[in-house]
């Protein structure tokens, strides 16, 4: 990544919504800004990933009930609430400390594309601290869910539970932040945060053990995660750029970091095939591949060469939509493998 600033300006033309070339702004998306209080905190804590981030979680669970039969509601509830307002906390962090670091002394102009909370604060739609407190309140309601959580099933989910919030904590928290160093450190720090741990947590609460079939479905299912955020990123590519955060995105850039995606993509679903042969699943489970075709047909639609932030987008959107399918496909095969 040894771009200069007037090098990336050369090789990515922004304009606005009006047309003409402006250097230093950000181009224009196709994202309306919220109108509600209610809006705007969805936007903070991006509300539209939270069924995609809940799959490794529910995969667990499932899993779990599938091997066992065992299947206790509200200490699932208390699993998917607690990791639900965990992340939310954590997304409004992340955009909390990016706007912070861009906000520094001798930082560039950093701009974001459409309406995110980012941009929200730098417009004054949004006081930062507001965005920050909102975090807070989501993490203490987390732990809240994982104390209780223990009170229930035992010491383990606290200790899951814990470890997960402290990886995915200091991907974006000083001094630590290993998200801002690149390489793909804060890739794979999240991939066991919100992928393998959350998985092994939903699995022990229901089937009071620990296996590998917990440790398989959050690979699998933790690698569609982590395209998430992949895919998220490659949206705000320009921002992180410009504040040094060095997401996988900026290392490669763009067109790299859609072909990695691409290549995830596929060994997510690779990774489900393996897990229904070496875990000895029902065949019904491959339906869990019946997403890959709705994952990959978006990058027929990409321009390779100079991706557009609008066709990042799509990318991302559609990255969400085939997590979710994969996840409710997969599911529905183990329900009727064992209800029939």
């Amino acid at each position: 990544m040894q771009l200069t600033e007037r090098e990336y300006y050369a090789t990515h033309p922004l304009k606005t919504e009006r047309g003409p070339e402006v250097v230093g702004q950000a181009p224009a998306v196709s994202v309306r800004a919220p109108r509600t209080i209610i809006g705007a905190v969805a936007r903070v804590v991006r509300v539209e990933a939270s069924l995609a981030l809940l799959m490794p979680a529910t995969m667990g669970a499932l899993l779990a009930w599938w091997q066992t039969g065992n299947l206790h509601v509200p200490s699932l509830a208390l699993t998917l609430c607690g990791l639900l307002v965990t992340v939310w906390g954590l997304a409004a962090w992340a955009e909390y400390a990016d706007y912070v670091v861009s906000q520094r002394p001798g930082a560039r102009s950093a701009p974001d594309v459409g309406a995110s909370a980012y941009t929200l604060m730098g417009r004054g739609v949004l006081r930062p601290a507001t965005v920050r407190d909102t975090g807070l309140i989501q993490l203490a309601i987390g732990a809240l869910c994982s104390l209780w959580l223990t009170m229930l099933a035992g010491w383990p989910p606290l200790f899951f539970s814990g470890l997960s919030f402290l990886l995915a904590a200091v991907v974006i928290w000083e001094p630590v932040r290993y998200g801002f160093r690149g390489w793909g450190l804060g890739e794979l720090g999240l991939l066991l945060a919100l992928g393998m741990l959350p998985a092994l947590t939903s699995y022990y609460v229901q089937a009071q053990s620990i296996g590998w079939l917990p440790v398989w479905a959050g690979g699998a299912f933790g690698l569609l995660t982590i395209l998430l955020f992949l895919n998220h990123n490659t949206v705000h590519y320009r921002r992180d750029w410009l504040i040094h955060k060095r997401t996988l995105a900026v290392n490669l850039g763009l067109a790299r970091a859609m072909d990695l995606s691409a290549l995830l993509t596929v060994a997510a679903h690779v990774a489900i095939l393996l897990m229904v042969i070496v875990m000895d699943l029902p065949l019904l489970a491959l339906m869990g591949l019946g997403a890959l075709p709705v994952a990959l047909g978006v990058f027929a639609r990409v321009d390779r060469s100079h991706p557009t932030p609008e066709q990042c987008l799509q990318v991302y959107w559609t990255g969400l939509h085939a997590t979710v399918l994969a996840g409710l496909l997969f599911g529905v095969a183990l329900i009727l493998d064992k209800v029939v």
